[in-house]
């Protein structure tokens, strides 16, 4: 019965217009950046390493740029559809009366969150990619980019977890919604980092905005593609485990550790307490 009202739901959201809006100006995001970099490619100076191709170079760069709206542009129609309309329709006491326990029914509702995010960001790596090629880049190049924008997905997974977890604390899934924006739009850390112009945390290099997982989500990216993270396998003799461990960057050690904090503290970890807090929770009719 579980997997019937997944697919049930998966269907009826696919058919949501704010949906498809949302996915097709997302589209247009990415094509809008190919015709920039096509009308501005990047010069010599200014051109990614490994890339021969100043408009493959400049679309690299500026693909971000969608992806970096994602969490507006995909998330809020995803929390919407997923949550909102579960609420306004009164689906969710009918699968509970139905027999679904509270339990399976959150887990019901995460596992449609990620099927329409891997939904969207496959449409979008195929577009990438081919465009990507159809300029140029390098397979190293398209490699990163890609990897760039689910990694993102990450952290808006884990935004939507924290807003489920006040969701279905409150039933109130307008709150959820709103705790899910300011999540999306990192204003919490915002305030965290004029806590860090404190002269006592400046002076002794404390940052409190890495508590939040926008902070761990950039110290895992950070470690994960700024600083070229990479397992040496030269280094590593086949069958001995200790050289297989030394053989691992410390950068790429690093940001599994952060990775690992990142979903177990930030996605897990709100999906257990929202089972928890919606089981003891009466049903508001």
């Amino acid at each position: 019965m579980m997997k019937r009202l997944v697919l049930t739901d998966l269907r009826r959201a696919q058919r949501k217009k704010a949906f498809i809006i949302c996915m097709v100006i997302t589209v247009l995001l990415i094509i809008i950046m190919a015709i920039i970099s096509v009308w501005k490619p990047s010069s010599a100076d200014t051109m990614m390493s490994g890339e021969t191709s100043g408009k493959a170079s400049a679309f690299l760069s500026n693909f971000s740029i969608s992806y970096g709206l994602m969490p507006f542009l995909i998330g809020i129609p995803i929390y919407s559809t997923v949550f909102t309309d579960d609420f306004k329709s009164r689906t969710m006491q009918t699968a509970i009366g139905r027999g679904i326990s509270r339990r399976r029914l959150i887990l019901a509702r995460f596992y449609e969150v990620l099927a329409l995010l891997v939904e969207s960001l496959l449409i979008f790596s195929v577009i990438g990619i081919v465009i990507a090629l159809a300029f140029g880049a390098s397979m190293s190049g398209i490699g990163v980019m890609i990897g760039k924008m689910w990694f993102s997905s990450v952290l808006l997974v884990a935004n939507v977890a924290i807003a489920m977890l006040v969701l279905y604390m409150t039933q109130n899934p307008t709150g959820g919604l709103v705790l899910y924006i300011l999540l999306a739009a990192d204003a919490f850390r915002l305030l965290f980092l004029l806590l860090e112009m404190i002269p006592f945390l400046k002076d002794n290099k404390i940052k409190p905005s890495y508590i939040l997982p926008s902070g761990v989500y950039e110290l895992a990216s950070d470690y994960l593609f700024g600083r070229e993270a990479s397992l040496d396998v030269s280094k590593a003799t086949e069958g001995n485990i200790e050289d297989m461990i030394q053989a691992v960057d410390p950068n790429l050690a690093k940001a599994m550790l952060y990775i690992v904090i990142l979903v177990g503290v930030f996605i897990i970890l709100p999906l257990i307490l929202s089972q928890t807090v919606f089981r003891k929770k009466e049903l508001e009719f």
